[in-house]
């Protein structure tokens, strides 16, 4: 088993900032953010607040087995406000 923790700051403004990647295998994904600012995730780098999973403080998990590629996660805050500035963290457990 492999465990992988992080956290990824998404910045006020910007569309499609790289989060994290599953790796291709089956996995155990939960990840949430802590920040005042809201955070919308998807697998686009063109997600925004309108077609993205809103992000909150309760863990969102999932389990998944990924293909050859993996999945690669994308977030925005929806707000070009410089205090629209958040972190999310994230915990991919694989089989590996």
């Amino acid at each position: 088993m492999a465990i992988t923790m992080g956290a990824a700051t998404v910045p006020a403004g910007l569309t499609g900032t790289y989060l994290f990647t599953v790796p291709p295998s089956y996995c155990n994904v939960t990840f949430y953010n802590l920040a005042a600012a809201s955070v919308w995730v998807g697998t686009s780098t063109a997600v925004t607040s309108a077609n993205g999973l809103q992000c909150h403080s309760l863990p969102t998990t999932f389990q998944t087995f990924t293909g050859s590629r993996g999945a690669t996660f994308y977030g925005t805050t929806g707000s070009t406000v410089s205090t629209s500035v958040a972190t999310i963290s994230y915990l991919i457990e694989t089989a590996q």
